[in-house]
């Protein structure tokens, strides 16, 4: 069980030290902020929605959602007067989507297209040396928000590829990651990375897939959701092997008008 400290014997070098610590905790909360997403329940299940500081990774199986859910993401980061880059590495940016979901909450399409930065990234090579150059951009556009459609798509693709070493695959995609967190940490970003998947085969498992690369994306991404679509009309957002969060899931559906709450 945690002790209570005993105030009488703390020597001043010590209470200089908790002030410290206190001052640090204060000004973290104070610069902390959140992007929600359009969907009451998963800002539930997130507490408000994705937090700053904090390193998301949306996996599931294709047609799912996770690149709609990026596409709203963007709508909702204008919403909150906040800057985005979008790292593309599977040429699914759509600007007429982020039309199509500004009409229909009666936004300025060109104005939110502004506040978005899109990066197409053709290889890990590319993607670590955009990341490396990253600094100057945060910095003069005033970013929040980094979203990747998908993390781990070239990784995949190095794998199978007879000219690319295992050890370089290895190399370069730990090396994005860790560019990832530190530039996270660093500039109090909100980060959220799509993931493609593969199957699980132990029979027990209640979830089936895993994201490809998981070994090394668990290390920094504290916060895992995964979405299932395998319903008609609805599927599920599930908190997964969560750092903070409790282990919960909801339904949603798929629109024209975006990823929205399943009501029954």
């Amino acid at each position: 069980m945690r002790e209570f400290i005993n105030s009488s014997k703390i020597n001043k070098n010590q209470l200089f030290i908790l002030d410290k610590i206190g001052e640090e905790i204060r000004k973290e909360e104070k610069n902390s902020f959140f992007l929600n997403t359009g969907s009451k329940n998963i800002d539930n299940i997130l507490d408000k929605g994705f937090h700053s500081k904090t390193l998301y990774l949306i996996f599931g199986s294709y047609k799912t959602g996770k690149t709609q859910l990026c596409h709203q993401l963007c709508i909702q980061a204008y919403r909150n007067n906040f800057n985005v880059i979008y790292f593309d590495t599977e040429n699914t940016f759509r600007p007429e989507r982020i039309k199509q979901l500004a009409n229909s909450q009666g936004l300025n399409f060109n104005k939110i297209l502004k506040t978005i930065l899109v990066s197409k990234i053709m290889s890990n090579d590319v993607f670590l040396l955009k990341l490396n150059s990253l600094r100057k951009t945060i910095h003069k556009s005033d970013i929040k928000v980094l979203l990747i459609d998908s993390i781990n798509n070239y990784y995949r693709l190095e794998q199978g590829n007879d000219l690319t070493s295992f050890q370089k695959a290895k190399s370069n995609f730990l090396k994005i990651i860790e560019k990832l967190n530190s530039l996270t940490r660093e500039f109090n970003l909100i980060t959220i990375a799509t993931a493609q998947i593969s199957p699980i085969f132990n029979k027990n498992a209640l979830i089936k897939e895993k994201p490809v690369g998981n070994q090394f994306l668990n290390h920094y991404f504290s916060e895992y959701l995964y979405l299932s679509y395998k319903e008609k009309d609805f599927g599920y957002i599930h908190v997964v092997n969560s750092l903070y969060l409790p282990e919960k899931k909801v339904l949603y559906r798929l629109t024209d008008n975006g990823i929205v709450d399943y009501k029954i």
